[in-house]
């Protein structure tokens, strides 16, 4: 036995498959960080039974309660508190590859009916369809080709097609720079020379070879399915919560650091489990020390009907409150158990933000006309943070097409100070600028996760 008082701060999460059935978290990479680790106290129903007498009552635990906590993190790129958000948000396809050449791997042999050419594409990180042009460019440029070649890459497939105007052949097995080849990044076999066709479509999806990668996210108007098994070690015990939802993530501002809370709903706690026995496996993610700093922070806003956002456009708050999104559950009891059904949107997801100017001045006086006139905004938020690689950084980015001003404040004060607060609502139209964006609100992320978030 360990020492039972001491709290070890140890915590894991993992996405869960039946509700109120935990799933064991003891492994690599699933650890979080947050500020408050520990898992909070059950929430029961007492039953009492009067016909003893008031001062021989009966007590009976009954159901338990939906089981409401939060937890807070620093934010991290390579975090785990990614998971939460994209769980939030409701969905996370599989981030966007991206392809690094390097004089390793950057060469491409082919022929159109004579003796081999070779194009050499240009050193660099790329994403799909950058890297298609580039693939393009090198083959149109090789010395001695009579074809016009091109190059598209396939978001939905991962995979290039490389083409022609008429049929040719590329040397994967028999060029002469077979082992400096563009093959393996780009996910074409080298075990035969692809031949005979004016097209060639990619064998698998390339190793890509870079280290970045961008996850999009996008609110889906439900987050059916996606819950969570938390676990902590409490001295010699493992509290668990089997399940829980995400309800509410909030950003601010913390001593100079991007400070990201979650409103969680959970199942219930136990701390006898059979599943979660040990949580000596668990690792944090790489990269754990890259925090965001507030410094790293650019806002830019303007009207909703206005051009597309640019540096002309930036305002610097001195603090933020960012409800970047709030989904409100039920926490319903069924038949046939004490713990609440998986909780269920039972109301509109809601958006707001508060911004908070160190002295009123051109720009945030205007919001109160803009306010007294109905004038919307839109409205990014981008935090960078260290290079990856190359020309690519780490980064979390906030875009919100349609913002209606709820209120302005200007304090009575010898420097007057301004406040305004903003609430988020579906766009009807993608504003100038965020081409395809009419959610309340959308979010990117680079980081080195190569898989979906919720995978």
């Amino acid at each position: 036995m360990g020492d039972i008082e001491r709290r070890l701060n140890k915590a894991g999460i993992k996405r869960g498959v039946i509700w109120d059935l935990e799933v064991d978290v003891n492994a690599a990479g699933n650890q979080i960080t947050p500020l408050n680790p520990g898992a909070p106290a059950p929430n029961v129903q007492m039953i009492e039974d009067p016909s003893y007498g008031p001062f021989e009552n009966d007590l009976t635990v009954g159901n338990f309660n939906p089981l409401d906590f939060a937890k807070d993190f620093e934010w991290r790129y390579d975090g785990l508190e990614a998971v939460l958000l994209a769980a939030l948000m409701g969905t996370a396809p599989a981030p966007a590859q991206y392809f690094k050449f390097t004089t390793s791997n950057n060469k491409i042999d082919f022929d159109e009916g004579g003796a081999e050419l070779t194009a050499t594409v240009a050193v660099g990180t790329y994403p799909g369809a950058a890297a298609a042009t580039a693939i393009a460019a090198a083959m149109n440029a090789a010395v001695g080709i009579a074809l016009t070649y091109t190059c598209t890459f396939s978001s939905t497939t991962g995979k290039f097609t490389i083409g022609a105007g008429g049929a040719f052949a590329i040397h994967w097995n028999t060029g002469t720079n077979k082992l400096i080849d563009i093959s393996e990044v780009c996910g074409y076999s080298d075990v035969a020379d692809d031949t005979g066709a004016a097209s060639y479509v990619a064998d698998t999806v390339g190793v890509g070879g870079a280290l970045n990668y961008l996850h999009t996210l996008t609110l889906a108007e439900k987050a059916a399915g996606i819950f969570y098994c938390y676990a902590v070690e409490m001295g010699s015990k493992i509290h668990v919560i089997p399940s829980f939802k995400i309800a509410k993530g909030t950003f601010s501002l913390d001593n100079g650091l991007i400070k990201a809370s979650f409103g969680l709903r959970g199942s219930r706690v136990i701390d006898d489990s059979a599943i979660i026995t040990a949580m000596a496996a668990l690792t944090i993610p790489t990269n754990k020390h890259l925090r965001a700093l507030y410094s790293q922070a650019v806002w830019r806003m303007n009207n909703q009907t206005g051009d597309a956002l640019a540096a002309g456009d930036e305002i610097r708050p001195k603090s933020f409150s960012f409800d970047a999104l709030e989904r409100k559950f039920d926490g319903e009891h069924g038949s046939a158990s004490r713990v609440i059904i998986e909780p269920r949107e039972n109301g509109k997801p809601s958006v707001k933000l508060t911004l908070e100017f160190s002295r009123m001045d051109t720009t945030n006086a205007a919001y109160f006309a803009a306010w007294t006139a109905g004038t919307e905004k839109k409205l990014d938020l981008t935090i960078t943070g260290p290079v990856i690689e190359g020309a690519y950084s780490y980064f979390i980015k906030f875009e919100l097409p349609r913002l209606i001003i709820e209120k302005v404040e200007y304090a009575d004060s010898e420097i007057i100070p301004a406040k305004v607060e903003l609430r988020a609502s579906v766009a009807d139209a993608a504003p100038t600028g965020m081409t395809g964006l009419t959610n309340p609100i959308n979010i990117s992320i680079m980081n080195t996760r190569a898989t979906s978030l919720l995978a």
